[in-house]
């Protein structure tokens, strides 16, 4: 496995980031059950499956790091 070298305060962005994008997922998906309006629904579905994958690539990097 690559280690890669990041100062603190990137870590901690990472981190941010990875908080963030987990909120909107979670956002996103609980609005769905509200939602009536089918196109609105696709696009929160969309949006979601976006956000998973954002998730799992900044915890890949993060599982990588080394704070310097």
């Amino acid at each position: 496995m690559v280690q890669q070298n990041f100062a603190l305060h990137e870590t901690m962005e990472l981190h941010e980031l990875l908080n963030f994008k987990t909120i909107c997922m979670t956002t996103s998906k609980m609005i769905q059950g509200v939602v009536f309006d089918q196109e609105l629904k696709t696009l929160l579905e969309k949006d979601v499956q976006q956000s998973m994958q954002s998730v799992n690539v900044l915890q890949e990097l993060l599982s990588k790091t080394q704070p310097q």
